[in-house]
């Protein structure tokens, strides 16, 4: 059961550190609220990100795709501050292998005393070519002052992340859909009634290999549930289950690489020849869902 690209299993949100509530001394909390329309482990690899209160540094770390550590949408809670503390969180996207960034983006504000705020901050693909002057941040596309005044800014909520901007689900992707191919390094498209070649697997089974292409549903953190049924034989192919990473594709998102062991539990000589309907269904974390269904033919 394995799914190329592959990621650990993700929730919807991951609180990157933490932080206590505001004390009786005054002091106050801001949750950056960090998005991307870049694809996370394909257009981008690790972020760096630096925070600091009154211009001193509170902290600061690199976060990995490849060690399972950047996984967007996710929370980033600052320390908390003095009220009227003034916050800086800086942030660098890199390509995997790049010493230099590939986006950057900057936001100031200040706490306030008695509310918890809500910080949206994205790093946006069209600031990938964009240098901005010294004291600007770019901001879709755009230059802009990175100061972000605290009226201005919403409570937190954690519903945020429900309309959170996201690399494959975004307002023109419309409603979620999938649809089911095939392709082990590509996709490419499964008729229905195609007969399909079947291959042994690394550790034992024959399986075919799948490929899905997506709108409206988040790139990171989905889980894909495969099935499949043999009519003639009255037989259920066991279904299984893997979180998925999605790849940016034009105006949608796909996945390939997926094994869909064919003969578990059943003798492959048995189902040579047989017609086989697949079902594969695909849930985001936000628990929007698509399916999509195929039959074909295990090649004689």
């Amino acid at each position: 059961m394995i799914v190329r690209p592959t990621s650990q299993a993700l929730c919807a949100l991951l609180l990157l550190c933490s932080a206590g509530c505001g004390d009786e001394a005054g002091e106050a909390l801001v949750t950056v609220g960090l998005t991307t329309d870049l694809a996370v482990g394909f257009d981008i690899d690790g972020v760096e990100r630096t925070a600091k209160v009154d211009g001193a540094v509170t902290h600061s770390d690199h976060l990995s795709y490849a060690e399972g550590k950047l996984k967007l949408p996710a929370e980033l809670s600052l320390p908390a501050a003095p009220d009227g503390a003034q916050l800086e969180l800086s942030l660098a996207a890199f390509r995997a292998g790049e010493a230099a960034p590939l986006v950057t983006r900057r936001a100031v504000t200040r706490v306030e005393g008695g509310r918890r705020l809500l910080l949206p901050i994205s790093l946006d693909e069209a600031c990938a070519a964009v240098t901005c002057a010294a004291g600007a941040t770019c901001v879709e596309g755009a230059c802009v002052d990175p100061f972000l005044a605290s009226a201005a800014l919403s409570d937190y909520d954690p519903a945020w992340v429900v309309t959170a901007i996201d690399a494959c689900k975004t307002p023109a992707s419309g409603d979620p859909a999938l649809e089911l191919g095939k392709g082990e390094s590509a996709f490419a498209s499964l008729g229905e009634g195609e007969v399909v070649e079947i291959e042994p697997g690394p550790q034992g089974g024959h399986h075919v290999w799948l490929a899905l292409r997506v709108r409206g549903l988040r790139q990171m953190g989905s889980q894909v549930k495969v099935a499949g049924h043999y009519p003639a034989l009255a037989y259920d192919v066991p279904p299984f289950t893997s979180m998925i990473t999605l790849r940016k594709a034009g105006d949608h998102c796909e996945i390939y690489g997926i094994r869909f062991q064919v003969d578990r539990g059943i003798p492959v000589e048995t189902i040579k020849g047989q017609a086989l309907a697949i079902e594969v269904v695909l849930e985001d974390p936000n628990g929007d869902a698509a399916t999509a269904k195929r039959q074909v033919v295990i090649a004689p």
